[in-house]
């Protein structure tokens, strides 16, 4: 059975807003993925922008667990997108600080997921060797 949030190669765009309750949403491209992830939380006029992270990554291997949080497979690859402020009428990379002064910014979140996935790979390589 085809599912439409799947591209032909098995992969797909995740999109998870950052709030509480929070919302997600697959599509086959980022922009729709982060849309309808906003538009589920509520998204409208007069709110502030919410923030939502995308990633892309295969359907199966992505996932939302028990605490809200995108879940993914360590053996797969999974991409970050980005880290975005949305409003009804815009999608823009977070700045860093738009939402406090530690709040890290777009390029921030990319480099830590790179940097996190790649030490998580690293361990799962070495259990795998132990």
């Amino acid at each position: 059975m085809a599912k439409d949030h799947v591209l032909d190669n098995g992969y797909t765009f995740m999109a998870v807003t950052c709030a509480v309750p929070g919302s997600w949403a697959k599509a086959t491209d980022p922009i729709t993925a982060i849309r309808n992830a906003a538009l589920e939380y509520g998204i409208g006029s007069g709110r502030k922008p919410v923030v939502v992270r995308c990633l892309y990554g295969k359907s199966e291997d992505l996932w939302i667990d028990h605490y809200g949080s995108i879940g993914y497979s360590l053996e797969s690859t999974v991409t970050p997108v980005g880290l975005f402020a949305v409003t009804q009428t815009s999608i823009k990379p977070l700045k860093r600080g738009q939402f406090g002064r530690d709040h890290e910014g777009h390029l921030e979140w990319i480099n830590r997921f790179n940097a996190e996935q790649a030490e998580q790979s690293k361990q799962v390589q070495q259990q795998e060797t132990a």
